[in-house]
């Protein structure tokens, strides 16, 4: 990697983790999702200090060129990310359900008790 890509790289993912601190600061991203943002600048960043770290892990796993390396790893991330995002969404619509459910029965006896009341109120006013 030249100098030049070094330094855009890092300046790159310094920007998205800064982003990333600014979205938990202004409470549009939570804590846990933002941890494995972070984690994803940060090896952005190891990757643009280090040029020699792609052609390390590239060797390592016996591919020939770095950047099929660099896409694998990103590729990875990617799979990574969108399971536990799967996970996350499968879990908001269960609770979803649940609570739509409850919304229906809460609905249902508050007719009920109106209903109560509205004959009560008809009994009390033949009475009087």
């Amino acid at each position: 990697m030249t100098p030049l890509q070094r330094i855009i790289g890092s300046v790159a993912s310094l920007l998205m983790m800064a982003l990333i601190f600014h979205l938990v600061r202004r409470r549009k991203l939570r804590e846990e999702y933002s941890i494995l943002w972070l984690a994803a600048g940060l090896v952005m960043l190891l990757v643009a200090a280090e040029g020699r770290l792609v052609y390390w892990v590239a060797s390592a796993l016996n591919i020939q060129h770095p950047a099929y390396g660099l896409f694998v790893l990103a590729l990875l991330v990617g799979i990574v990310l969108a399971i536990h995002f799967t996970v996350v969404l499968s879990r908001l619509t269960a609770q979803n359900w649940r609570l739509t459910q409850e919304v229906g029965l809460s609905a249902q006896r508050i007719d009920e008790l109106e209903r109560r009341l509205a004959a009560y109120e008809s009994e009390v006013e033949k009475k009087s």
